[in-house]
């Protein structure tokens, strides 16, 4: 195995590592703020690491095409988190207290 070969191998595990703790915080996290806020970083990461691998695996050929899309992840899955959260804020869902109020 090569380095290029173990480089890629290790952002493609980086990337299994973040979308795994995004999904478990999804299951486990209690309100729709904290979940949101688990999953678009865990989104956001394990896809930067996934389009790293890509990237050192397609060894040159793709990589600006691969570079954009990193652009366009970047911006739109904080900007989409963003409108979900504040539709929730605007509709009126409360955040989870540690008094255990869970929102309506």
């Amino acid at each position: 195995m090569t380095l290029l070969e173990l480089a890629v191998v290790l952002c493609v595990c980086g990337a299994v590592l973040f979308f795994g703790i995004a999904t478990l915080g999804l299951f486990r996290l209690p309100d729709l703020y904290s979940r949101a806020h688990a999953t678009s970083k865990g989104d956001t990461l394990g896809t930067l690491f996934a389009i790293g691998g890509a990237i050192l695996a397609s060894g040159g050929d793709d990589t600006t095409k691969l570079l954009f899309l990193v652009g366009f992840v970047f911006v739109t899955t904080p900007t989409a988190t963003h409108a979900i959260v504040h539709a929730a804020d605007v509709e009126g869902y409360d955040a989870w207290t540690s008094g255990g109020d869970e929102g309506t």
